[in-house]
């Protein structure tokens, strides 16, 4: 079947829902289907992605007129392309599958305490027309934590509320690896064999809760450590920040890039206390390579866990000492006796590739339905 994506960007290196989306393109190319990308902007130069890019513009005076105009005419330029089914990450009024990685946009605004202004407006009017009246014909949840929040804001939509928990590479993502990841993090952070390296990962470091991190190793400065922070699209800003605020600076390793297998071995703890996260895919693939996990209340992957080896979920609205005092623990522990790796990976064992993609894809094909165009 041809299948259209509908984004804003078809950029795989964007962050966890866009790495999501070009694994689930790759999966379904082998498989014999054809992906057809309809977005604002394609791939960066030097950036492979999967399927064929169609650019796609709308006009507007205003953000919130032209992300409306923007819903309308990716639909519309998947549909004149004869696609047979239609996927939406973004905010749309009408698609077949609509993937919400980012959860309800309403609320992601009370997370973050804002008004719904200006475009936030308009993505809410989108996504009350594909939720609550329908516009969406079948909608997947990437966790629990999603499907409650839906039913919570749009209760009509739960007949059409399918959970397919994100998945990742298993083959890729294990224990195995962790040797070489840690001498590769272990060099760019200048951890001695003794210093535990904690590892944050996030695109939006102020809602991932990097802030609280900083505060929390305010209080551990006279315990060992090293901390890798990447993803930071403002990774500058963030160095800077980072610089003003610790004597010793050089204990973090910041960059807006890294390796995500790099990340998830090579650490000796993830750290994300974020207050919104509806996943967190580098949660699961810290648990994979084995790596213990510190995850805030609001995250998604929490519901992997079932021991204490394998992780801990913050309290809601955690102080700065809080975290700390969890930091210290998992430190001392980590001295006291190393963890059992594979007994750690066994949280994820059940969501690799196949399972995960196999059901999206069987959910697909139940909303397929003929093509109105011809390419």
């Amino acid at each position: 079947m041809r299948v259209g994506f509908l984004i804003d960007r078809w950029d795989p290196t964007r962050g966890g829902a866009e790495r999501a989306l070009a694994t689930f393109a790759a999966w379904l190319a082998a498989r014999g289907h054809e992906v057809l990308a309809f977005g604002l902007q394609g791939p960066p130069a030097g950036v492979d992605a999967p399927g064929t890019f169609v650019p796609v513009h709308a006009q507007g005076l205003t953000r919130g007129r032209r992300e409306r105009r923007l819903a309308r005419a990716l639909v519309e330029s998947a549909e004149s392309m004869g696609c047979e089914v239609t996927v939406g990450l973004r905010h749309l009024e009408r698609v077949d599958l609509y993937w919400p990685h980012g959860g309800s946009h309403a609320a992601t605004l009370e997370a973050l305490g804002k008004r719904p202004w200006g475009r936030h407006r308009a993505f809410l009017d989108l996504e009350r027309r594909a939720l609550a009246d329908g516009g969406a014909r079948r909608v997947v949840c990437v966790s629990e934590l999603v499907r409650r929040e839906l039913l919570d804001h749009y209760p009509s939509s739960a007949p059409r509320l399918v959970l397919v928990p994100n998945g990742l590479d298993l083959e890729r993502f294990q224990v195995g690896a962790r040797a070489a990841a840690r001498e590769a993090l272990a060099t760019r952070t200048g951890a001695a064999p003794d210093e535990p390296i904690l590892a944050f990962s996030g695109r939006n470091p102020k809602l991932k809760g990097l802030g609280l991190l900083l505060d929390a190793l305010r209080l551990l400065q006279d315990r060992p450590w090293r901390c890798s922070v990447s993803g930071p699209r403002d990774a500058e800003r963030w160095r800077r920040r980072i610089e003003r605020r610790f004597g010793r600076p050089e204990r973090f390793h910041v960059t807006p890039e890294l390796d995500p297998l790099e990340v998830a071995a090579g650490a000796d703890l993830c750290v994300l206390p974020s207050r919104r996260e509806t996943c967190g895919l580098v949660v699961l693939e810290a648990l994979a390579c084995g790596t213990p996990v510190l995850v805030g209340e609001a995250v998604g992957a929490k519901e992997v866990l079932t021991s204490a080896e394998q992780g801990e979920v913050l309290p809601p609205r955690p102080r700065p000492a809080v975290l700390a005092a969890r930091l210290a623990a998992r430190r001392d522990g980590l001295a006291e006796a190393p963890p059992d790796r594979p007994r750690i990976a066994r949280a994820v064992r059940d969501r690799g590739l196949e399972p995960w993609l196999g059901a999206l894809e069987r959910e697909l094909l139940g909303v397929r339905r003929p093509a109105r165009g011809s390419a």
